[in-house]
């Protein structure tokens, strides 16, 4: 009786390390892939903000100009 507990208790607990390596694995999989997701879109992200940054910097620069109105 106490070496079929014994082997069951080897097996239940092989199954489980064995499951919880899979889903390790499978973690870190997904893991990778996001980051890889997210490094993607900073880089196009910043390509963009490069490609418009000389028409951004003049709007603020309209923005932070003082304001002349004519009177009429």
């Amino acid at each position: 009786m106490a070496l079929t507990n014994f082997i069951l208790t080897v097996v239940g607990v092989g199954a489980a390390v064995m499951l919880l390596r899979k889903d390790v694995k499978q973690s870190a999989t997904v893991f990778r892939r996001n980051v890889r997701h997210i490094r993607n879109w900073l880089e196009e992200e910043s390509a963009a903000a490069a490609k418009y940054a000389p028409f951004l910097h003049f709007v603020c620069a309209l923005a932070a100009s003082p304001r002349v109105y004519l009177s009429v």
